[in-house]
């Protein structure tokens, strides 16, 4: 049997419009025939809220991912955040809008081996015109918070696998964005390695952050508040509340 499509909504607390917001979300790429890469999805994250994205290769999680960080535009449909419809943004204002409200870790870290962990970390404020003093100053803070307060000075071939993820999760939130968007934020990690990442982003979302994992790792998946099951480019299943310790199905192990 099919599963039935379904809107994954939490709980709004307050009236503030949610952080991002998919709102019949189509994305259908050119060829012979074309390839719908997501099929009508609908998908709000309020604010304060940690959520995974599961699902396995090919259904349509890497899409949905470069559509909720701006990096893609729906084909149909739209994406609001914070109750900005991104669809009426121009690219200039669009890109505004990412460095602003968006902050990202990646699977590969995406660090820059020349410059010093404090450096990678300000880097992240350079398009927002902060003066280079405060952007070293909020750089080395969100490296104290993220437990690097040590090795700011250490470049990344001198750290872990671990310390590099962690001055990247440092880069995203130094901003202090609206949204971070973790893309397998441990799948270049051991599983001890991984799992204080996990500890940490958890840590983080307590602390007010909101955080959306993407991972294929159902059992990463359901360590989270709450989770969501993309197949075949649509929303099919997940949990709403909290976490009940099952592995999302279908995802790969």
């Amino acid at each position: 049997m099919t599963p039935t499509v379904a809107t994954q909504t939490a709980p709004s607390q307050t009236s503030r419009p949610p952080v991002l917001e998919l709102d019949g979300v189509y994305r259908t790429y050119p060829g012979s025939p074309p390839v719908e890469a997501l099929a009508g999805v609908d998908l709000r994250v309020e604010a304060g809220e940690m959520l995974a994205v599961v699902g396995p290769s090919g259904s349509g999680k890497s899409t949905l991912l470069n559509i909720m960080g701006t990096l893609d535009r729906p084909t149909q449909g739209r994406l609001l955040i914070e109750g900005t419809d991104t669809s009426k943004l121009s690219d200039r204002r669009l890109s505004g809008l990412r460095s602003a409200r968006l902050g990202f870790v990646f699977q590969s870290f995406h660090l820059i081996e020349t410059l010093s962990a404090l450096d990678n970390v300000a880097t992240g404020l350079l398009y927002r015109g902060v003066p280079g003093r405060t952007r070293r100053a909020m750089a080395q803070t969100a490296l104290e918070k993220v437990g690097l307060g040590d090795r700011v000075n250490a470049r990344p071939t001198k750290l872990s696998g671990g310390q590099r993820q962690r001055v990247a999760i440092a880069r995203a939130i130094v901003a202090e964005p609206s949204l971070i968007l973790a893309d397998e934020p441990t799948g270049n990690l051991d599983t001890a390695t991984g799992d204080g990442i996990v500890e940490l982003l958890t840590l983080l979302n307590a602390d007010g952050s909101t955080i959306v994992v993407i991972t294929h790792d159902g059992d990463l998946a359901a360590q989270l508040p709450r989770y969501v099951e993309v197949r075949d480019g649509r929303v099919l299943s997940g949990n709403n509340t909290t976490t009940d310790g099952a592995t999302p199905p279908g995802s790969d192990r």
